[in-house]
């Protein structure tokens, strides 16, 4: 009753299309590039993965009813029963959320369903690794994660691949595993890319949803979450809580609801905090590029030349920190890993960051994105950035 919504429109519009029936054709999958991005805006589709976006400026509103959840989750259920297998993977350099929903898919395909599964991850680059000790420890019988190449031995035309916190083939922890699969299940909440995964039984994405561990705590609720132990509980809260930022963005009724229910499975709340702890190193490191900040405007900008331990998650946690500065609408830091320039990218919802990762070739969601480009320093990637982010203050409807 107290709810103020604003009915938004959201538009697909085709443009070169050789044929009325290519025309209809592209303009419906504009239309679904809109919707999957977040509505209010106008997608034209000019060719094959080539768009062009106008809008989706405003913040999404959670949808409540969760019809299409109970659909999914009778779908997903009988397609697991089907497989001999089924792998959980996420993308590269995982989170707490993608190792959080991964959990949450893995403990009902094996305890619930009595298949054989496993979560894919590369243990090397992770950046959950606590979480992942602190889950296999919790089942030091079983074996719960695998790596790439170990999963890869166990395909075969029955194995079930379900990707989840992203929905780009490019992102992903293993290609190779993504192109051996046949059969793939994609749960993600990021906005929808123009490059996505497009083989999938079911594509179950939800742009309104905070998280992809929000997604699987609603999911495991119609398919046996007796198989949901407190420590897997505990991987999903502190999956909502990431990319929540305790749960202060992309949160609304679900997300508690969500919430609720982990800790009434047994999620203790004490430790999800604990597993945001920094090593004195990384909190260092933190403040040291917080410090380095200059301010665009509303945008405050810092970089680092330097490839400091843990660099991901210092980079990540300082745009985070510098929203707290009085005045910073959207925040973005610039650093070196991996053998690129990496860019994370932060906002309270007023500025969408992902139209300005888009520019510069990345993604992600209105409040949190990041892109890579390679062959820059990371002073080159600076000036690229506040480029984009001059160009959108002066054409604010385009991106």
């Amino acid at each position: 009753a107290g709810d103020r919504l604003t009915a938004t429109v959201s538009l697909g519009v085709s443009r070169g299309a050789k044929s009325p029936q290519e025309a209809e054709a592209w303009a419906r999958k504009a239309l679904d590039m809109a919707l999957g991005r977040g509505g209010d805006q106008v997608a034209v589709m000019q060719g094959e993965d080539t768009y062009e976006f106008f809008g989706g400026l405003s913040k999404g509103v959670e949808k409540r009813d969760k019809v299409r959840t109970r659909v999914f989750a009778a779908t997903l259920s009988d397609d697991m029963k089907e497989s001999d297998t089924v792998l959980v993977m996420g993308h590269r350099y995982s989170d707490l959320d993608c190792i959080g929903a991964a959990a949450g898919i893995w403990s009902v395909a094996c305890k619930s369903l009595g298949r054989p599964a496993y979560i894919v991850v590369d243990r090397e680059h992770t950046l959950a690794g606590p979480l992942i000790d602190r889950l296999q420890k919790s089942c030091p019988d079983e074996q719960i994660f695998l790596s790439p190449s170990e999963a890869l031995s166990l395909v075969t035309p029955k194995t079930m691949l379900v990707v989840v916190d992203t929905h780009s083939p490019d992102f992903v922890e293993s290609t190779d595993l993504l192109s051996a699969v046949a059969r793939v299940v994609v749960i993600d909440h990021h906005r929808m890319m123009v490059r996505h995964i497009e083989n999938a039984l079911v594509f179950y994405h939800e742009p309104f949803a905070s998280s992809a561990s929000e997604m699987v705590a609603e999911l495991v609720q119609y398919l046996g979450d007796r198989a949901v132990t407190p420590a897997v509980a505990e991987a999903m809260l502190a999956g909502v809580m990431l990319d929540t930022k305790y749960f202060v963005l992309k949160t609304g009724v679900r997300t508690f609801e969500a919430a609720a229910y982990l800790r009434r499975k047994g999620a203790d709340t004490v430790t999800v905090k604990r597993m945001f702890s920094d090593s004195i190193d990384a909190y260092k490191a933190k403040y040291r590029i917080v410090s380095n900040a200059r301010m665009y405007g509303r945008f405050a900008v810092a970089s680092t030349d330097a490839e400091l331990p843990d660099i991901r998650v210092s980079a990540a946690q300082a745009a985070d920190e510098l929203l707290s500065i009085q005045g910073v609408d959207a925040s973005f830091v610039i650093y070196p890993a991996g053998g690129v320039v990496n860019v994370s990218a932060r906002s309270l919802g007023e500025v969408n960051v992902q139209l300005i990762m888009e520019a510069l070739g990345g993604g992600g969601h209105l409040t949190m994105a990041g892109a890579q480009l390679s062959g820059v320093t990371v002073d080159q990637a600076r000036e690229k950035l506040v480029a984009v982010i001059q160009a959108q203050k002066d054409k604010p409807h385009k991106s």
